[in-house]
């Protein structure tokens, strides 16, 4: 295996929100992106190389802000770095695209930062297993030739084809300009400026290069020696290949010669696969998943020496971009698709703030929605399964589908969310072998949701973002195990944990687990409701004569963080997040018996319509427990189709009534018959200075 698990390093600061008892909101953030142990034995699975991992895009960031970044970047799972052009340009208020009308082939400062910030980002990225790549320009520089490289400004160093380039002509595409006279690449001092610059970013550390503009630069199988001079095999690279070699049709695109070419290509770097990017980003725009492989693939390009991407920055940059205006969950729903595979790398593109293209700055921080759990969970996956073959499957209809591999799997909806799938667990590939992920059971790193994986099938719920993710690690652990643990000892005694304001205990897809002075390994803990306060604990057997006991929170992988240890109290069974021991009897308790099915309490949900700042439930009556008004503040669960909030509360099961109330004065009519488990409401009009409310069932 190519992974490697990099150790966490020390003093990282813990940060977690808020739980509210036990229960996993639908929209979690992911532990690997919101918080990390601080012990030696925890870290980052990353990929020792490039191709084998994922890159994280940043856009236009200087060298600070992605250092800033580091600890959230690789416990989101990102192998690499790929940087804005470095070479000098205009510096200052500049806007993004002068960054790729270069002045020369050297470092400088054109508003990301000086080659020693470059410099430290390269060293401080090495301490987190993370690649940097630099975006390289040369296929051409400045159209002011006044203030490029003194050395270059001779006629025999540019091509003069013209800048009406016919895209099916090979000859016109590597010659022709695209926007800024093009660099005559055949020419020895030409090679020679940009095989220096190679070698001064190695010098400075960095790993890999990203040649933009590849497919304009000839090949060594055209006659040009560019590529076999330039390339420094040692580092990572890879070109923008847009559409192919040549732009043909979609059966002309797969024509000998094309394919030929980009063999050609791949013999010294890896490729883009814009084609299937926008095939991909194009079936979720249309509300259903993609239909098959990218077209590079089926020409017999290998994998390995392939880039995906969701959308690039010429996607959402330019004037016109395909997925400027295209929603973040969808472009999150296609990076799921390209990101599971096995062999290509895939590219995560951090989107700046502005859209407008005159207003997209250089230097200006883009969105770090990349530490998303959905996103994370992906690149987890990725790593995890580091060659393993895949296997893409869909439902019929083009509703779902899945990226099979042995130690997991992605899931991902064409639109909505929250809703069971079964879909076929791998199938043969052409050299008939079968791939399929490991029957068993495993649970799905953003939500928590249960998939069980039989020879044939894959079956489970996923969550509002449209993607699930499942997978078992290196260590034998996932799939919802969390590791055996145990004493020998048959003498135990139960204790419960109230993590209701426990700052330490995050809000996400992780579960807590146990470990005391008398076990070996954590073992997970199971839910129950304490019917003296409604609250949904966690409970675990311990061995009668542990002292201490040690509590973390678990991802479904059995990764844990947020290391809690806490001394137990011999007299009490009972732990608050005050620290406080005090006793209660087993019989006021619900004990769950870790099903995460509750016998005496029902899920109600809410649809905030009226957009309320705060959302309460008030009950009465019943076994359960009557709460002060304005009641029990309810769980954010996610959006409905409308893009309106939806929220969930347990209540008892025989209340006599419910209101809901946002806290301040507006509330609904008393509900008084109807009350069931997975009653839906919204607001259907005022009635009285009381809303009236309408009903629905909740789909999970």
């Amino acid at each position: 295996m190519k992974k490697r698990l990099y150790q966490a390093l020390l003093g990282l600061v813990l940060s977690a929100s808020v739980a509210a008892g036990g229960f996993f909101a639908a929209v979690p953030q992911t532990a690997y992106a919101q918080n990390v142990a601080t012990d030696s034995e925890s870290g980052y699975y990353l990929a020792d190389n490039v191709q084998d991992g994922v890159i994280l895009h940043c856009f236009d960031w200087t060298y600070q802000q992605i250092i800033d970044e580091l600890p959230d970047i690789a416990k989101a799972g990102f192998s690499s770095v790929q940087t804005s052009p470095a070479q000098l340009a205009v510096k200052g208020n500049s806007i993004w695209y002068y960054l790729y009308q270069p002045n020369c082939f050297a470092v400088g400062d054109s508003g990301l930062g000086s080659e020693a910030d470059l410099k430290r980002l390269c060293t401080e990225a090495d301490k987190y297993g993370i690649k940097v790549i630099v975006d390289v320009v040369a296929n051409h520089l400045a159209g002011d030739h006044s203030n490029i490289d003194s050395d270059l400004k001779g006629s025999e160093y540019w091509h003069h084809a013209g800048s009406n380039i016919n895209y099916k002509n090979r000859w016109q595409i590597t010659h022709g300009d695209i926007g800024m006279p093009d660099l005559n690449s055949e020419n020895w001092l030409v090679q020679q400026k940009v095989s220096n610059y190679v070698q001064q970013l190695k010098n400075d550390g960095v790993d890999g290069i990203r040649w933009d503009a590849a497919k304009h630069i000839s090949l060594p199988l055209e006659g040009c020696g560019f590529w076999s001079t330039v390339i420094d095999k040692s580092m990572y690279n890879y070109g923008e290949i847009l559409v192919g070699a040549i732009d043909e049709n979609e059966v002309d695109q797969r024509t000998a010669s094309n394919i030929n070419w980009m063999k050609e290509y791949t013999s010294y770097m890896s490729v883009t696969d814009s084609n299937y990017g926008n095939d991909v980003i194009n079936a979720f725009n249309s509300g259903r998943v993609p239909s098959g492989f990218g077209s590079w693939v089926v020409s017999g390009l290998s994998e390995d020496t392939l880039v995906y991407w969701a959308e690039s920055h010429d996607t959402y940059a330019n004037d016109g971009g395909s997925t400027k205006y295209v929603d973040q969950n969808k472009i999150d729903r296609a990076y799921a698709i390209v990101g599971s595979r096995d062999g290509a790398s895939a590219l995560y593109f951090s989107r700046p703030a502005q859209t407008d293209k005159e207003k997209i700055m250089v230097g200006q921080k883009g969105s770090t929605h990349f530490e998303s759990a959905e996103v994370a969970a992906v690149n987890h996956l990725h790593n995890v399964c580091i060659d393993e073959e895949d296997y893409y499957t869909t439902t019929s209809d083009l509703s779902a589908a899945a990226v099979v591999r042995e130690s997991g799997a992605c899931v991902v909806l064409g639109s909505g969310g929250n809703r069971e799938v079964t879909i076929a667990n791998g199938g043969l590939r052409k050299d008939g072998s079968y791939t399929r992920t490991t029957p068993g059971v495993y649970y799905d790193e953003i939500t928590g949701n249960k998939f069980t994986v039989t020879q044939d099938t894959i079956s489970g719920e996923v969550g509002s973002t449209g993607i699930a993710v499942f997978y078992k690690d290196d260590n034998g652990q996932g799939g919802g195990s969390g590791g055996s643990g145990g004493s020998e000892t048959s003498e135990t005694r139960d204790i419960y944990l109230d993590v209701t304001n426990c700052s330490w205990f995050g809000s996400d897809s992780a579960v807590a687990a146990i470990k005391t002075d008398k076990d070996t390994t954590f073992s997970k803990m199971t839910t129950t409701v304490t019917t003296d306060t409604n609250k949904t604990v966690y409970t675990a057997k311990v061995p009668k004569d542990a002292t201490s006991a040690t509590i973390v929170r678990m991802l479904p992988s059995g990764k844990y963080y947020n290391e809690k240890t806490i001394t137990l109290n011999q007299s009490y069974n009972r732990y608050t997040s005050d620290g406080n021991w005090f006793s209660l009897t087993t019989d006021l308790y619900n004990t769950q018996g870790g099903s995460g099915e509750t016998q005496t309490g029902i899920n109600v949900y809410f649809t905030n319509n009226y957009n309320w700042s705060n959302v309460y439930a008030y009950t009465w009556g019943g076994d359960g427990k009557q709460v002060q008004w304005p009641g029990e503040k309810m769980t954010y669960v996610g959006q409905n189709e409308y893009q309106q909030s939806v929220y969930t509360l347990q209540i008892s099961a025989d209340c006599k009534g419910l209101i809901f109330t946002n806290g301040s004065g507006a509330q609904t009519v008393d509900i008084t018959s109807g009350i069931k488990e997975n009653g839906g409401y919204y607001i259907s009009g005022n009635a009285s200075g009381k809303y009236s409310v309408g009903t629905y069932t909740y789909q999970k």
